[in-house]
């Protein structure tokens, strides 16, 4: 069995401001380097082999410090972990654009189930790659919630910067163990790791879905698309 640990990058100046990043690529900030270094500070102990992440900036800026402070290796990048590209809104306040465009149908948005299905044959081949290990992953707040809610079969809030979620994969059967920090308990198997989509990801999980844990500070709550 091999587990992932989905860290979502830590904050950049478009979170703080509430614009639509995606594939945007743009740098942490000063919040986002210290949530860096401490995305791990409440994680179970896990011994990591290796750290890997999107080629974005700010997710390979959070990799390396994570990689530095924790003496780990780094295994390099893989562009199918990038974030999803929101075609027009990128970079525009999230509020107006989805007012303007309801359903987040915003022109040349990337489709939201070929997000979730390069991001699992990513997770696969670095099973095939990492076989029986323990992988760091450092990607984005959509496409973590993609993958995550795929697996769990619910629709999810939107993963807060710097938390880890954990996901097992063993053959044919995925399992969730963390979400965004909070323990979870479920495992699925798919019919086949041959075809996509091994998880069907709703239209509707392309908003966040699930109520804001009010223990949540302000800062944690910002939309992951920003």
């Amino acid at each position: 069995m091999t587990l992932f640990g989905l860290v979502r990058h830590g904050q950049t100046d478009y979170n703080l401001r509430n614009l639509f990043q995606g594939s945007s690529d743009i740098p942490l900030n000063e919040t986002g380097r210290e949530q860096a270094h401490h995305a791990l500070d409440h994680a179970p102990e896990i011994a990591w082999d290796v750290v890997v992440s999107s080629p974005l900036e700010r997710a390979r800026q959070t990799a390396e410090i994570i990689a530095t402070d924790h003496h780990l290796p780094l295994g390099g990048t893989d562009p199918r972990l990038s974030e999803i590209d929101w075609g027009a809104a990128e970079g525009h306040d999230v509020a107006e654009m989805e007012a303007a465009y309801p359903g987040r149908a915003f022109p040349g948005r990337e489709d939201h189930q070929a997000v979730a299905d390069r991001g699992y044959d990513a997770l696969e081949d670095l099973e095939r790659r990492y076989p029986g290990q323990n992988v760091l992953v450092v990607a984005h707040g959509t496409i973590i919630r993609f993958l995550v809610s795929g697996i769990a079969e619910r629709p999810l809030d939107s993963i807060p910067n710097g938390t880890l979620s954990i996901l097992t994969l063993d053959g044919d059967t995925w399992g969730v163990r963390m979400i965004a920090g909070v323990p979870e308990a479920h495992v699925v198997r798919v019919a086949s790791r041959d075809t996509n989509p091994r998880f069907v990801v709703d239209h509707a999980h392309l908003r966040p879905g699930a109520a804001v844990d009010p223990a949540q500070t302000p800062e944690n709550r910002e939309d992951e698309t920003a």
